[in-house]
């Protein structure tokens, strides 16, 4: 997911490419340390900075069920925009100042390599945040046995409240009859 961008930044403000993203990315979380396969695509545009990459991008993710623990997968698609800053003045081959707002992977190498990667993993591991349940109606993990109540079903007494909450719990029995 890299790509020479040095004739994109000697042309002018406005000038774009566009380009497929075909590629793996590894070390995503815990769950997915690699490969996992992404496609997308990419349209860099020049800008007074440097290139602006913007695109989207799909993958299959792995992820641990919150309720029952287990281990599930689900289609991923996010979004992306970012911008590049050159670090080599591409007509003199004179080093550049890089600003403290940018980050190394948004800085194009001294060869004029645009490498995507880091910024897609970046994006991929905050989509992962939004991955949850297994399914909608997980059941969990039976909180006294531990089993998994999506498999099997337990025959543990869950009707029982403890004793630091049966307050509440008659306020809810006194709410539910309307009194």
């Amino acid at each position: 997911m890299q790509y020479n961008v040095a004739q994109l930044i000697k042309e002018g403000i406005g000038a774009s490419r566009h380009y497929d993203i075909v590629g793996d990315l590894y070390d995503i979380d815990e769950n997915n340390p690699g490969p996992v396969h992404i496609e997308g695509e990419v349209r860099l545009l020049r800008t007074i900075e440097g290139i602006l990459a913007v695109g989207s991008a799909q993958m299959t993710l792995a992820f641990e069920c919150r309720r029952c623990l287990e281990v599930a997968s689900a289609e991923m698609a996010y979004e992306f925009e970012e911008e590049y800053v050159p670090s080599i003045d591409v007509e003199t081959g004179v080093k550049l100042p890089i600003g403290e707002d940018y980050g190394p992977e948004v800085v194009i190498d001294e060869h004029h390599i645009l490498d995507l990667t880091e910024v897609l993993r970046q994006y991929a591991v905050t989509a992962t945040a939004d991955l949850n349940l297994c399914r909608p109606g997980c059941k969990g993990l039976c909180p006294e046995c531990g089993v998994n109540r999506n498999i099997e079903t337990c025959t543990c007494d869950l009707s029982r409240v403890d004793p630091r909450f049966a307050a509440l719990a008659k306020l809810l029995d006194h709410d539910a009859d309307g009194n």
